[in-house]
């Protein structure tokens, strides 16, 4: 007793679950005595994936061919130049700063030296022309001078 192959077809359709594929056939050997059980498909050993070859590698460009192609060779140098004088300009002025702060400093103890000068000069003056009291009597007492006397106080 065998089944026509349109209704055996339908039947299993009829079971089939999830998306049809011949690992999926659910298989009820009671409801369906004629239908076979699905062997399992055996899997396809892996195989190891080929290697393509990698496309040939681009030459990186240097930053100096990427700015000629855009021609901003001219304009990026012209900016480094400023930048340069720039530079030179604020370190020559800094220069110039430190030098006059310097200069400020030697002009002031320039002018405390002098002032120093001045007062050992005066100091030296004022010295020389001192007398002391002993030297004074000598002096007066060589030159004929003397002591008042009583008679000659108060006219």
């Amino acid at each position: 007793m065998s089944m026509p192959e349109t209704n055996r077809r339908k039947s299993l359709d009829a079971i089939r679950v999830y998306a049809p594929s011949r690992g999926n056939l659910a298989v009820k050997s009671e409801a369906l005595p004629y239908t076979r059980v699905a062997e399992p498909v055996p899997a396809e050993p892996r195989r190891r994936p080929q290697l393509v070859p990698a496309a040939p590698a681009k030459r990186r460009r240097t930053l100096l061919e990427t700015l000629r192609e855009y021609k901003a060779l001219p304009k990026t140098a012209a900016v480094v130049m400023v930048l340069a004088v720039a530079f030179a300009l604020i370190v020559t002025i800094s220069g110039f700063n430190t030098i006059s702060a310097a200069q400020k400093e030697i002009n002031a103890l320039n002018k405390r030296v002098a002032e120093m000068e001045n007062v050992v000069e005066r100091t030296n003056v004022e010295y020389l022309f001192s007398i002391d009291i002993g030297s004074a009597h000598d002096a007066a007492n060589a030159a004929g001078m003397a002591y008042p006397g009583s008679g000659n106080i108060g006219d």
